[in-house]
Formats: structure tokens, sequence, C-alpha cells
């Protein structure tokens, strides 16, 4: 049963050590295009943000010392600075909106409380385990939003660049914590079934959260009976950008034994974001050029599938009539 790191991706890594003006004007309590439950979804999603990458950053050092490949060593030094960056200003938006009245603090401490019990109770594979199964749930809530930065329309732009530099920087190291996990584990037979059983665990902690934050804050906003607001977010995680669908999808390919978050290389999609921020050091201009990119290679796909039905009437007999 081939369990094995890729190593494929890595030069992709870049530690950006980025501040965004993230105030009481920019984040407001429906921040995410003005609806209520699409909003209160997102903020249910990144509530745990600066405590989940606190858990995947310290499982990576943890596990350090078993790595000896300097590929995979230099990787996981540079993905532990982007998730430290990442917990930080993720820390800004948190504190932000419980000045707002949402009770983000709660949520913090409560999941806090988890993962120091996970730390404290499991091994250090097993939290490496969790923590590869972390970093899949959020290459994949990434995808789904780089391939749709549309549905961003109605955001303020600075939560728009700040996410999506966010985004990229996740695309980046999708594979480190995994291949961390999978080196110092030792591959093999071993290393499927533990990783396997981390991502059983890390579905339960993240879904249990999931949906206790959402219903919380949700009932704290009386939004209960929004049903038109309800009815948004539902096409907002089923239909377009689809982020449970997509998970819904991606998860059971976690447990094939040949798995590696590379399967699905998507490293074109951060390439324009890439490219301009390299350029003009603009995250909202790399964010716009990504979005022109993602929107022209649409728009010609479109065409393409215009050209191919087109070509394919005109090569069809004609029948007589009457």
């Amino acid at each position: 049963m081939a369990l094995e790191s890729k190593k494929i991706g890595y030069d992709e890594v870049i530690v950006r050590d980025l501040k965004f003006d993230l105030t009481d004007t920019t984040v407001n309590t429906h921040w995410f295009n003005n609806d209520p439950w699409s909003s209160h979804f997102m903020t249910a999603v990144l509530a745990v943000v600066p405590e989940a990458e606190r858990w995947v950053l310290r499982s990576a050092r943890e596990q350090m010392a078993k790595i000896s490949d300097p590929a995979i060593k230099k990787a996981a030094r540079d993905f532990i600075h982007q998730e430290r960056i990442h917990a930080r200003e993720h820390d800004i938006m948190n504190s932000i909106l419980v000045k707002k009245g949402l009770p983000i603090d709660r949520f913090e401490e409560g999941f806090k409380k988890r993962r120091l019990w996970f730390q404290n109770k499991l091994s250090v594979e097993m939290q490496g385990a969790i923590a590869a199964s972390f970093e899949h749930f959020t290459a994949v809530l990434s995808s789904a939003f780089l391939e749709n930065p549309d549905v961003f329309e109605d955001t303020d732009p600075e939560i728009v660049s700040f996410l999506y530099w966010h985004f990229v920087e996740e695309t980046e190291h999708k594979s480190v914590s995994f291949d961390v996990f999978v080196e110092a584990c030792g591959g093999g037979s071993r290393a499927y079934f533990t990783r396997s059983i981390g991502m059983v665990l890390g579905t339960a902690i993240g879904a249990s959260l999931l949906f206790s934050n959402l219903y919380m804050l949700v009932k704290e906003d009386k939004q209960l009976l929004n049903v038109k607001s309800a009815l948004v977010m539902s096409y907002c995680v089923l239909i377009k950008p689809a982020i449970l669908s997509k998970m819904l999808y991606h998860t059971p390919r976690y447990f094939l034994p040949n798995f590696h978050p590379w399967d699905d290389d998507n490293r074109n999609v951060i390439q324009p974001w890439k490219k301009e921020y390299d350029k003009s050091n603009d995250t909202h201009k790399a964010f716009i050029a990504l979005k022109n990119w993602v929107l022209d290679r649409k728009n010609s796909g479109n065409k393409n599938l215009d050209n191919k039905k087109e070509a394919h009437s005109l090569t069809q007999p004609l029948h007589a009539v009457g």
C-alpha cells in the first residue's frame, strides 16, 4: 500500500509578511455580500482559523526532527512562517467581529480547549494526520473561491484582498502538511491508516464546529427565520462556489491509498495573482488580475463550446421538410 510524498509545488511556497487594513468600517457583521446567512457561514469557517493555524504549524514543528529530506524541511519552515502570519491577520478580523457583538471569542476559546486536549492525548503522528486533514479542507475551500472570484462582488475590497492572499498561500503549501506527516511517519500502510483516522477525526472536529458556530451566529443575529438569506447561503455552499459540494466530492478521494494533494494540480490558477503581486506589491491588483484571468478562461471555454456545437451542426445531414 504505497503512501509517498511527491515533493512538487515547493517552489510555490513564498512567505509574505503582509498586513491588511481591517477596521470596524471594512469588517461589518454581514461582511460577505451584505447577506446575513452567507456572512455567518463564512465567519463560522474563519472564526477558528487562528487556532487551527497554530495547531498545524505546531504539528509541523514537532515532526521536523523526523524529517531528513532538505526540500521538505525547507517547505515546512516556509509553511510555518506563512501560517503564523495568517493566524495574526485573522486574529485582527476576529477581534473586530467580537466588537460587533458576535461570539467569536467563545468559539475560539472552545476550539482552543479541544486543541489542547488533543495535543495532550494524541501522539505527534496522529496530530500530524489531523493537521494534514485540516490543510486538505482549506485547500479545497481555497480552490472553490479561487475558481469563482466573482462571488465577492459586494464585499469590501480590503477583505477580498485579505482573503485571496490567504487562498493563494493555502494553495501554495497545500501538500506540505501532508508530506511532512508522510515523511515523519515513514510512509507505507501504517501511515495510510493513521492518515485515514486523522481525516475522520478532522472531519468530526471541523463539521461540529462549523455547524454549531453557524447556528449560534444566526441565532445571536436573530436571523433564524430569514429564509431568503438561508437560500442565498445554500446557493453559495452547494452551487457557486459550491464549498460543501466540493468538500463532499474531494474528501472521499483523500482515503485512496495513493492520494496526494497535488493530484488536483491547480497551480495555474494562482499564477496570475502571484505574477501581479510580484510586479506591483498590491494585493488588490493581484486579485483583479486573478479575477480577469478566471473570467477570460471561462469566456474562452464558452466560445470553444459554442464553436464545437456550431461545427457539429454543420456536419449533420439536412432533412427534407414536408
